[in-house]
């Protein structure tokens, strides 16, 4: 009996250590119950990075895998593993989740500009600068700068670099950007870069210049702007002005610098998606170099005189897609001056670009074109949309070759002029007969090129090309104040988008293999089926 009674009890004993044992796997649990990160707000610069931590609960959550997200990665990034970057200003939220349970935690993340970058003081000797502008940095430039030789300065999205507009000394020198060495400039649609003035100077006219606009040297052997604004440019040369000095421009010759110069023609140049406004001189002006100028706007180019694009020898160019709105004298002034044997011939193509109110800004005692003037080189100029311009494409000594003859295999044909009806109100403009556009591209005016197969209107305000936001009867040829909210795409229906019209099967210079700058290949755009910069939209 008592032997039956320890082995009921050792059964017993058995089988409440199998119920505990039971018991407490039942109640221990492995999953997620809850997700902490740290920190919880962050203040970060763009470019600049910051790991965050997640701490799981318990801790002997079986599954502890965690997904990050963004709530915008185009102002903050995040990866895989919890570092956040700060991508541009503004706001976004960083969340957290447990791939066991959804549980989730956020961090607040704010992108504030960098700190602000101060060069020289007025008057100091030029400064070298190179390297890197990060992003979103405001950099105020108050003496004269330049990349050295051999070196190279990229500028990031996002930056604005004030120039002064002070004179440097007693003799009036203003501030000159000389690119010895290379230049890019990488801004985007959202947020450009801008060479640009003080606040308080900014008076959108084309008189100010105020400062020497960007220069390269004979030594400069690429620059890239992507996404760029320029203004104010234009400022005077004096014996001290570093382009002078360094030979660049002539010597105390009292010269009205232009936004944009090249002197290298074994240089590489391309600028994409830029503007360039309220110009004293030229936006562009390139004596060497291989280019590419394409998708740009151009408008209030020039005081006295001034062209949109001015084309030296020693360049090859394809010039494509641009916006040309009122240059004081030309949208292209193309010329073969200072061929040599250093500097190759003169070589252009221009074409499907947008080209408006070119020319009537121009002193009409000096007369030198209203849209384009070739005068030299190898030109082709086809598949514009010539609107409200003050003349036709002009080619004196038209044939000839040489210096200042355009040479016979040139084409300037296939090209879309529409005139409106509005009427210049310069008296000498109504005196030689040329109060409208139509004015100035019927038959028989001086130096014009008639091409077979341009279109032509019968008079002003025919041959309306439709464009989808543009007052083409009513715009005043002297104006140069461009409306951002005009749409210059064509409506269906436009004569201007006759594919049957156009120039078709035409190679530009750098469509196939295109210029590799910084590592990056630029290829010009081929051209369109239809007139002008835009199709339909």
């Amino acid at each position: 009996m008592k032997r039956n009674s320890i082995v009921s009890g050792l059964f017993l004993l058995i089988a409440s250590c199998f119920v505990l044992t039971s018991c407490e796997e039942k109640d221990e649990n492995f999953s997620v119950k809850a997700i902490t990160v740290s920190p919880t707000s962050l203040m970060l610069k763009p470019g600049e990075s910051k790991a965050l931590t997640a701490t799981i609960f318990p801790e002997n959550a079986a599954n502890k895998k965690v997904q990050w997200k963004s709530s915008d990665s185009e102002i903050a990034s995040i990866s895989e593993n919890g570092e956040v970057t700060g991508v541009k200003l503004g706001n976004a939220t960083i969340t957290v989740t447990t791939e066991d349970g959804g549980e989730k935690a956020t961090v607040a993340v704010t992108v504030t500009a960098n700190d602000p970058v101060i060069i020289g003081a007025k008057g100091d000797p030029a400064t070298a600068i190179e390297g890197v502008w990060h992003k979103y940095t405001t950099v105020s430039v108050n003496s004269q700068i330049y990349v050295p030789a051999g070196k190279s300065l990229t500028i990031e999205e996002g930056v604005d670099i004030i120039i002064n507009a002070d004179a440097q000394d007693a003799s009036n020198t203003k501030i000159e950007l000389i690119v010895e060495g290379s230049l890019y400039c990488y801004g985007t649609a959202e947020s450009p870069i801008t060479f640009t003035i003080p606040a308080a100077n900014r008076d959108k006219s084309t008189s100010g210049r105020y400062w020497g606009g960007i220069i390269g040297s004979t030594t400069c052997s690429q620059i890239a702007l992507d996404h760029v604004l320029i203004e104010y440019t234009g400022a005077i040369t004096t014996t001290t002005s570093p382009s002078v000095t360094k030979g660049l421009f002539k010597a105390g010759g009292g010269e009205g610098m232009v936004a944009f110069n090249t002197n290298n023609p074994q240089g590489k140049y391309v600028i994409t998606n830029s503007t360039f406004r309220y110009t004293g001189e030229d936006a562009i002006y390139v004596q060497g170099g291989e280019c590419i100028f394409a998708n740009n706007l151009f408008y209030a180019v020039g005081n006295e005189g001034g062209e949109a694009i001015n084309v030296k020898a020693g360049c090859k160019v394809d010039a494509a897609f641009n916006v040309m709105y009122s240059p004081n004298t030309n949208a292209f002034k193309l010329s073969n001056a200072g061929v040599s044997s250093n500097r190759f011939q003169a070589q252009i193509n221009a074409y499907n670009n947008t080209i408006i109110n070119a020319g009537w800004r121009r002193d009409p005692g000096k007369p030198k074109g209203g849209s384009v003037w070739a005068e030299g080189g190898l030109v082709n100029i086809f598949n514009n949309l010539i609107v409200n311009s003050m003349f036709g494409a002009k080619a004196p000594n038209f044939g000839k070759g040489g210096e200042e003859g355009v040479v016979l295999e040139s084409v300037i044909d296939y090209n879309f002029y529409a005139s409106g009806t509005a009427e210049s109100n310069v008296p000498q403009h109504q005196e030689n007969g040329t109060k409208t556009a139509f004015d100035g591209f019927k038959p028989g005016v001086k130096d014009v090129i008639y091409g077979e197969h341009d279109i032509r209107g019968n008079a002003a305000g025919a041959n309306d090309p439709k464009f989808v936001n543009f007052p083409f009867l009513t715009n005043l040829p002297l104006d140069f104040n461009y409306n951002e909210t005009w749409n210059l795409h064509l409506q269906a229906g436009s004569p201007a988008l006759d594919a049957s019209k156009v120039k078709t099967g035409f190679t530009p210079y750098f469509s196939a293999n295109g210029l590799t700058l910084n590592n990056k290949v630029y290829k010009s755009p081929v051209t369109a089926n239809y007139f002008g910069a835009f199709g339909q939209n």
